[in-house]
């Protein structure tokens, strides 16, 4: 599978939706310490794959996606 622009833009402003999510969770009082590490690792994760995403569009290098063997999709590095 190839991703389009609209594909990869689609999935940037879903990922700003979780990041802005993750980020007013992280604001909960009662959250745990372990808890809070996971959402903010996850939240570090996501903002990475953002700006990964986001360059590449700028550069016009689209990921292209492959399926692998356990039937979940990875990217494919060139």
């Amino acid at each position: 599978m190839i991703l389009s622009f609209k594909d990869v833009q689609f999935i940037i402003e879903a990922l700003e939706f979780r990041i802005e999510a993750y980020r007013e969770r992280l604001k909960d009082e009662e959250l745990d310490e372990d808890e809070a590490s996971d959402i903010g690792n996850d939240s570090y994760f996501l903002e990475a794959l953002r700006e990964d995403l986001m360059k590449a569009i700028k550069d016009g290098s689209l990921p292209k996606i492959a399926e692998s063997s356990d039937g979940l999709y990875q990217e494919v590095r060139s």
